[in-house]
């Protein structure tokens, strides 16, 4: 799938003014945050005329979240390197890497993280200080890279190592070193920095992915730290707490345990210490300690990993995937961009320079007046996840594979870009025209008269999504792109024309929805068909070549089944189950023969949404066996079926409910008669439940999975001892983030090779399609003649 490319705005064409970067202070960025702790570069100016973005250097280096730390004309990066992390030094001016220190062994990332290193490394006076995702706490020499001591968090300090390694960056104050341990009664500590030794501790709060900053609050510098349930200011040199306060975070990774504060100015403090808000204090100096104060708390930061910056009165982060700007004394919106995309802004004098997730570098101007980009660069083809550094005149950035420096110079004689793909579509020569005519408004009713559906479909692969709409702002997102992903439409000059163009497998299937003015995710109003997905209600699309079998109920009522009601008492969950039983209409024709059974999870949503009890109606007797399905309650305190909460709920089923089954129902009591099958959260929890209870289950059927293969490999046993008949699809398009490192479809490509070596003759396999029972159900025919194949 290919997106129409982002491009120069008109305005920024224009305006492209930075020449060089002049800096009175911030010839260095010793760690984490930069100079300042707050993500800027005072003193630094960005100004000129007629300028660009150019790449000064670029090396590879390999994964690691780590920012980069800028000294002495070094820049200090770390990464992970074959087996080991390490941290490496490179020339400012030329880029050589002048040394590599190994800290320790590899960092395996998992479940959704790259691998390498998270913390950033901090700089200062000849030395540069790093700590492990593993918890080793180091300090070198920084000329030579030379070991001068090393102390282990957890081996030596009785740290809890979080669950996706040491992500808390050092910094120093007041000639001590500050960390964020994390261990009981060290929530917080000081180091010597000459030797590593331990000089105060304090605190028993979780410290999770948390880092410390220096701010000056109530005339009086003092390091800030948050954990899940605090934040406290406290003296560097003795580690005396100063104040504490409650910030009411919650206990989620976009939240609570991810706060870096951000000092907003007039002593205040910004935390974004909620998953959908955050909160402005203010710290205030009395006779007698200080006060603490809750300004406001409010929803416009959001839902982001990424710290903001603030300037004069306003501060500038993300809002799930949208940049906005806020107005820090009141938190409500100033204005918001769809562009640059979601990622990191530092702010170099009244400059913001971000470096986006899938690895775009832009500068633009900060004020009241909107996003207004100044210029542009495609600086890393991988993911880059950590903040822009400025020193020494230049821009510094790092990709899970590159580092680079991005000097602020002549532009080099203009080119053009390159002709959009979309331009040589019909639909592209539509827009064409449509700018060079008089009358756009007839022109585009006449197109759109012309189209016989929505979104346009040209060839055999070429989407192109529309909407008309009196708006600022459209954006879009659908599987095709991937959760935690937003990407605007283009508007056609002069229009109220919305649009964007993807290249699909002929035979996909997708869900999508239009966002318009930032809004929730809505269907395309010209679009009537619905699917229910990642997005909510949206729309969904089939691209011609999909496969579409008959599903609907068969008119002849004589094949009808019927469903009833089952209610169980379960003593492994304590609480009462509802499940729905379905009975094909032989079951009541014919009192003698017995039934297998399939166990159906997430049954309410296969009914509802699947439509399960006509396609059993339609298929049985054609490519289905006469089978009896229940139809199981989700488990309500389980809903995303994940992994590590199922046992309880698999020995629901297999010690509780299908005993009661085989004694209510005229059932073939055995395993071979037996199958677990779901869709999405149901899949998991039916692949569970025949790999965990392979005396009980003998066949499963899962389609659109959602699980890690590292969970799922350990209860892979031989073919000969678990259930034989296996079927297992998934979407290209499933559950996933382009941005971040996890993707449900390798994942399932990797418990399918797992099968396959353990002697298992899988059937099913991967096609293009997304997240829903909008896609789902176009396989319910192949996954049930699969595990209950009729027997002619």
């Amino acid at each position: 799938m290919i997106a129409e490319p982002l491009r120069f705005s008109p305005l920024g064409a224009v305006i492209l003014s930075l020449l060089c970067a002049t800096t009175a202070a911030a010839q260095s960025w010793p760690g984490f945050r930069g100079p300042n702790h707050d993500g800027t570069a005072t003193g630094a100016v960005l100004e000129g005329r007629s300028s660009a973005l150019s790449v000064g250097w670029k090396r590879a280096i390999g994964p690691g979240y780590s920012s980069l730390a800028i000294d002495d004309n070094r820049v200090f990066a770390m990464f992970s390197a074959g087996r080991v992390d390490v941290l490496g030094a490179f020339d400012v001016e030329s880029g050589d890497e002048l040394w590599r220190y190994p800290i320790e062994g590899r960092y395996a990332g998992h479940d959704g993280s790259h691998d390498g290193p998270l913390s950033t490394p901090f700089a200062r006076d000849g030395r540069v200080y790093g700590l492990g995702a593993a918890g080793r706490l180091f300090a070198l020499e920084a000329r030579s890279g030379r070991e001068i001591w090393a102390t282990h968090l957890v081996d030596d300090h009785g740290a809890r190592n979080p669950y996706y390694g040491f992500t808390t960056s050092p910094l120093i104050a007041e000639g001590v070193l500050i960390v964020q341990v994390g261990a009981a009664g060290k929530a917080i500590a000081g180091f010597d920095p000459a030797d590593g030794s331990l000089l105060w501790a304090t605190g028993d709060d979780t410290i999770d992915y948390h880092s410390p900053i220096v701010a000056t609050l109530g005339e009086r510098r003092q390091v800030v730290a948050s954990g899940r349930r605090t934040i406290r200011g406290l003296d560097p040199r003795t580690g005396a707490v100063l104040w504490t306060h409650e910030h009411g975070g919650d206990d989620l990774a976009l939240g609570g345990r991810t706060i870096v504060p951000l000092p907003a100015g007039d002593d205040r403090l910004f935390l974004m210490n909620e998953l959908d808000s955050s909160v402005m204090l203010r710290v205030t100096r009395k006779r007698k300690g200080y006060r603490t104060k809750q300004l406001w708390s409010g929803p416009a930061l959001r839902s982001s990993y990424v710290t903001p910056v603030a300037r004069d009165g306003l501060i500038y982060g993300m809002n799930n995937r949208i940049f906005t700007c806020v107005d820090a004394a009141t938190g409500e919106i100033v204005w918001r961009s769809r562009r640059p995309g979601d990622g990191f802004p530092t702010l170099v004098g009244d400059r913001l320079a971000i470096v986006t997730k899938p690895g775009t570098l832009h500068v633009a101007q900060t004020g009241r007046g909107g996003y207004v980009e100044l210029a542009r660069i495609d600086l890393f083809d991988e993911h880059s996840w950590s903040e822009v550094a400025f020193a020494d005149g230049h821009l510094f950035a790092r990709s899970m594979e590159h580092v680079a420096r991005v000097d602020v110079g002549d532009p080099a004689a203009e080119t053009g870009a390159a002709a959009s793909w979309v331009a040589a579509t019909e639909f592209g020569r539509f827009l064409a025209r449509l700018e060079r005519s008089d009358d756009r408004k007839t022109e585009l009713d006449e197109f759109f008269a012309k189209q016989e559906s929505f979104p346009i479909v040209e060839g055999s692969g070429i989407v192109h999504f529309v909407h008309r709409a009196a708006a600022e702002d459209v954006g879009i997102v659908g599987d095709m792109l991937g959760s935690r992903r937003e990407d605007p439409m283009r508007r056609a000059p002069g229009t109220d024309l919305f649009h964007y163009s993807v290249r699909l497998a002929p035979e996909a299937a997708v869900t999508y929805g239009f966002l318009v003015d930032y809004a929730d995710p809505q269907p395309d109003p010209l679009n009537p068909r619905r699917g229910k997905g990642l997005f909510g209600d949206v729309s969904f699309v089939a691209l011609p070549g999909r496969r579409t079998p008959d599903l609907r109920p068969p008119r002849d009522p004589s094949r009808w089944g019927r469903l009833e009601a089952l209610q169980l008492q379960s003593a492994v969950l304590g609480e009462r189950r509802n499940a729905w039983v379905y009975l094909p209409a032989l079951y009541d024709l014919d009192d003698t023969r017995r039934f297998p059974v399939a166990y159906v999870h997430s049954g309410k949503d296969a009914l509802e949404e699947g439509r399960m009890q006509g396609a059993l109606d339609r298929l049985i007797g054609d490519s289905v066996e006469p089978i009896v399905a229940v139809f199981v309650e989700a488990d309500p305190k389980n809903p995303g079926g994940d992994l590590g909460r199922l046992e309880p709920y698999s020995a629901m089923i297999a010690t509780e409910l299908v005993p009661a089954v085989d004694a209510r129902y005229r059932t073939l009591a055995t395993a071979d008669a037996r199958a677990t099958v779901g869709a999405g959260r149901g899949a998991n929890v039916a692949l569970y439940g025949a790999l965990a209870h392979p005396a009980v289950f003998g066949r499963v059927g899962c389609e659109g999975p959602a699980l890690w293969a590292s969970t799922v490999g350990p209860l892979i046993a031989p073919a000969a001892e678990q259930p034989p008949i296996v079927y297992f699809r998934w979407g290209t398009y499933a559950l996933r983030s382009p941005h971040e490192a996890w993707d449900m479809a390798d994942e399932s490509r990797r418990i399918w090779s797992m099968l396959q070596a353990a002697g298992h003759d899988p059937v099913g396999g991967e096609v293009p399609e997304g997240v829903g029972w909008a896609c789902w159900r176009g396989h319910l025919d192949e996954l049930l003649s699969a595990v209950f194949p009729l027997q002619r």
